[in-house]
């Protein structure tokens, strides 16, 4: 039997563990594309410190580019992170080389699969939703803790045989992998957590979950902030119930306290996603006519601070 061919593209944190358990099936040949951690990841691999098991993925090959991969992947899988700044299709395009290659792209925000559809029109994408806390601590080496969850769905919607076999090869895997025909509403899903805890965490000066989950201003800011997604999201098709909001609410009270990846790519200096996250949420909120006051404060602050603190770390 064939290996499944695995190119993972900006293979940081969450790309390297998700695709490493592909490894860790014998099913998969997966290779990385890594630029600062290159040297490591060639001699060593990554090692990988997990709740649900620690173990070392060794790649089938390790590359600075996407050009140097000598091979047609089955699937691509895009982790790095959403900036605008960085020229996705031109990060991949030397990988893509037929319709036969199936574009995974793992990262947060809305209206982040657009550029490459544009650019690959003949290629399947499968946008996906990453639920999982998982951490660069050095060279080559990653920790993840909490949820290790995958959904993914053929950008536009419908079925997908690539969807349905991606799902299968991740059968008996620690990982909760499993394909959807209706990716968007999940996608808006995530950003109800996401577009409030991430922004507030930095602006509120470096705080962690524990500490929004004050039942008091922090909290209630965090909650009107998911009641302005609810109403984009609204206007975009995607009905959220309200219920989803206090469900989060309470699910992040009781989880253990930890740092949001916006903090900490914030707090180590690195650009965070303010467009993806924000940015695309308020644009689509000017186009129905929806006021989201808090959204755009927020995102007008971080936005700022981004450039600031950037600015500063050069």
């Amino acid at each position: 039997m064939r290996l499944v061919k695995v190119l993972t593209v900006g293979a940081g944190a969450v790309g390297a563990y998700f695709t490493g358990r592909l490894a860790q099936t014998g099913k998969a040949e997966v290779s990385v594309v890594v630029r600062s951690d290159y040297d490591a990841v060639k001699q060593d691999g990554f090692h990988i410190q997990s709740e649900c098991g620690d173990f070392v993925f060794h790649p089938a090959g390790v590359y600075r580019s996407a050009e140097e991969y000598p091979d047609e992947p089955d699937y691509l899988v895009l982790s790095s992170k959403a900036l605008p700044d960085i020229d996705e299709p031109a990060l991949i395009r030397g990988a893509v080389k037929s319709p036969g290659t199936t574009i995974v792209l793992i990262q947060n925000g809305i209206g982040i699969e657009e550029p490459l559809a544009q650019a690959f029109p003949e290629n399947e994408i499968l946008s996906t939703v990453a639920y999982i806390g998982a951490t660069r601590t050095a060279p080559g080496v990653v920790r993840q803790k909490g949820s290790s969850e995958l959904k993914f769905g053929r950008f536009g919607g419908g079925d997908s045989a690539a969807g349905r076999r991606l799902e299968e090869l991740y059968r008996g895997t620690s990982v909760k992998a499993s394909f959807v025909e209706n990716i968007a509403y999940y996608r808006w899903v995530k950003l109800l957590w996401n577009l409030p805890y991430n922004p507030v965490s930095v602006l509120g000066g470096g705080l962690d979950t524990k500490e929004m989950s004050d039942r008091g201003p922090v909290e209630n800011l965090c909650r009107e902030l998911m009641e302005e997604v609810r109403l984009v999201a609204s206007s975009c098709g995607v009905d959220l119930p309200q219920e989803l909001v206090e469900r989060n609410i309470e699910y992040t009270r009781n989880f253990p306290p930890y740092k949001t990846s916006m903090l900490v790519d914030f707090e180590a200096g690195r650009q965070i996603e303010v467009e993806a996250i924000l940015g695309n949420v308020c644009r689509l909120a000017d186009r129905s006519g929806i006021s989201v006051p808090r959204m755009k404060t927020c995102y007008a602050l971080l936005a700022a601070l981004d450039r600031k603190h950037r600015e500063k770390s050069r």
